[in-house]
């Protein structure tokens, strides 16, 4: 890989995306305070100055777990091939994803970002491929295990939702196993893998994307051939897939887990409920947001933004107070994606310059 990613074009580019992104925020928090009758920031405000401290710093080191378990998921795989990746640059890997997941249609900028530090940080670009793709259908693992459990722990979860927002959550849940098939096979599957090579250079080549399209398939068939070389062995790296299925599913319940603290953080022993009740609506609504990541996976919209937020007032409005639950879910969503985005910008661009200062 070469450094078109962080090339004057490709920066341009992220710029526009990451503005639009900014634009359609504003959009997703003006929609939900529409959205409820009687809803102020005051509201917000007060959620905030009457919350437990212990329990919102509980969400702030969830958000940041949620950064770090998936950048040891990847380190344990690259490890696993013989190669090394330390836990800062792995800390690195995974916020470059996070964050240009979040500012892009279908979270289409998160694998190229990865990769490109992965390989500035001398790992084979064959092995940080096959890598981050196994690492995909672990995570894509890992969210529908979370939804499973929580379903069969709660069936009623489910009910907390409104008929569309659970036609949603199937739709979704259908195009992640069709994903998780999709990213199987670009592991084991050599023929599959040259057909997918080859529509995409035919694409960048009708486009003019690309030039000379023989010595790009001879490119994609050297490409291939080493990175074949790892997806073979990988079969044989089953405790560092477990492993990784494990960081992975750590991930997801940390960011999960952010709703559930602020809200036991906004509600425990304010005496209008008894602590093992708030607990109980804390543990409901983790359930209930692993099915909202599940039905917010095929929205082409950066983040899920607006569309997250809606369904996540959906279910939240039948435990709550309206007002409450649209508090609740712009303060948690502030948390657990909003501030977590704004952080892994900060760390992607102190690690970008500081590997371009190394590398001049």
């Amino acid at each position: 890989m070469n450094d078109s990613f962080g090339s004057a074009k490709d920066a341009k580019s992220k710029v526009i995306w990451a503005l639009l992104s900014f634009v359609i925020a504003g959009l997703s928090i003006f929609a939900v305070t529409r959205a409820v009758d009687g809803f102020s920031f005051d509201v917000v405000r007060k959620l905030i100055a009457g919350a437990h401290p212990l329990w919102l710093g509980a969400a702030v080191l969830a958000m940041l777990g949620f950064v770090f378990f998936e950048g040891m998921a990847v380190r344990t795989l690259v490890m696993s091939f013989g190669q090394k990746l330390s836990v800062r640059d792995s800390f690195v890997v995974s916020a470059a994803d996070i964050y240009f997941s979040a500012i892009t249609p279908s979270a289409t900028g998160g694998q190229p970002a990865s990769a490109f530090f992965m390989i500035k940080y001398d790992v084979p670009t064959s092995c940080a491929t096959i890598s981050l793709v196994f690492n995909l259908a672990l995570y894509t693992a890992a969210i529908l295990i979370i939804g499973v459990v929580s379903l069969i722990a709660a069936p009623s979860i489910y009910m907390l939702f409104r008929p569309l927002s659970r036609v949603i959550i199937v739709i979704g849940a259908l195009i992640l196993i069709a994903m998780g098939v999709l990213f199987v096979l670009l592991t084991v599957k050599r023929s599959f893998v040259e057909t997918f090579g080859r529509i995409i250079i035919g694409i960048g080549c009708r486009f003019r994307i690309l030039k000379d399209r023989m010595a790009w398939n001879k490119k994609l068939e050297n490409w291939i051939n080493q990175y074949m070389h790892y997806a073979s062995s990988i079969g044989g790296h089953r405790a560092a897939i477990a492993k990784a299925l494990v960081f992975n599913i750590l991930q997801r319940l940390c960011q999960l887990s952010v709703t559930m603290f602020v809200y036991i953080g906004v509600n425990i022993g304010k005496g209008i409920l008894p602590a093992s009740k708030v607990i109980y609506n804390g543990a409901r609504l983790l359930g209930a947001q692993s099915l909202i990541s599940i039905g917010s996976t095929f929205v082409p919209i950066p983040g899920g933004m607006g569309f997250t937020d809606l369904m996540m007032l959906d279910g939240f409005a039948n435990l709550m107070p309206e007002a409450e639950a649209a508090g609740l879910e712009l303060l948690s969503r502030s948390i657990s994606f909003y501030a977590c985005v704004i952080i892994c910008f900060i760390v992607v661009v102190a690690a970008f310059f500081a590997r371009r200062k190394k590398d001049a």
